[in-house]
């Protein structure tokens, strides 16, 4: 909010608006709202307000006995799209183009808690390895889909237990990734009903703003105002300038 020309109330009700709506506000929505002057205007409010949600220095995920699901999404077209040999045919998943020239998102989910995620290069053995070894502990049981980017990862956790989903299968006892299902579910819906585009140097504060939701959602007893209050609290010693949202994650 530093040197910020809006008044404080408004800022506010931004904070409320975007904390309460499960899916998101759009900058239109906030402009209209709010009364703001410019388009311009709300949408850096909301870049700021997302950067207020993002967690700084959060503890390892899982522990023992705790499940950890893992999985990866697609979401957008890459703005630089990757060069193929000339000859290679297109990869495919399913009939579809999978992630061949998508965003690859990997998400990660403590069964009962809280979820993470990160948009990565490419949705590889080596990317997913990186990230999961910083964010879970080893001691954790990991469930996964029947991807291979998880095969030997798996065996530096406590469990590693898979679910086949070409099979049809998706619960066998406690062993699914339905709930990292339904993060992808939400996050998919509000990126494509409200917010319509997001540009890739922008994607890691959006995937901020609906872990910031989940992790406070109403099932865990936390109100629309509490989760309001957590927002501007986590602005404290933050500062984005106008240029920064432009520019692609660091």
């Amino acid at each position: 909010m530093e040197r910020s020309h809006v008044p404080l109330h408004k800022w506010v009700f931004g904070f409320h608006l975007m904390a309460a709506s499960k899916k998101g506000v759009s900058a239109h929505q906030l402009m209209r709202t709010l009364g703001l002057g410019s388009y311009r205007t709300a949408w850096f409010m909301a870049h700021r307000i997302r950067e207020a949600m993002k967690e700084t220095s959060p503890e390892p995920m899982g522990g023992g006995g705790k499940i950890i699901e893992a999985d990866e999404a697609y979401y957008g077209k890459l703005e630089t799209p990757r060069r193929r040999r000339k000859n290679a045919l297109p990869p495919t998943r399913g009939g579809k183009s999978g992630g061949a020239q998508k965003r690859a998102i990997l998400g990660l989910v403590e069964r009962g808690g809280k979820v993470r995620t990160f948009h990565i290069h490419r949705a590889n053995s080596k990317e997913v390895r990186d990230v999961m070894v910083r964010n879970v502990s080893r001691k954790s049981a990991l469930h996964t889909d029947e991807s291979p980017i998880c095969t030997e990862l798996g065996k530096e956790f406590d469990t590693h237990e898979t679910i086949n989903h070409r099979s049809g299968e998706y619960v066998r006892g406690r062993v699914h990734t339905n709930t990292v299902e339904n993060v992808w579910s939400v996050f998919k819906r509000g990126m494509h009903g409200t917010y319509q585009h997001c540009g890739e140097a922008h994607l890691h504060r959006y995937l901020a703003e609906f872990d910031f939701r989940y992790n406070r959602r109403a099932k865990l007893g936390i109100s629309d105002g509490e989760r309001a209050g957590d927002a501007v609290r986590g602005a404290e010693g933050k500062r984005l300038m106008y240029r920064q949202p432009r520019q692609a994650q660091d």
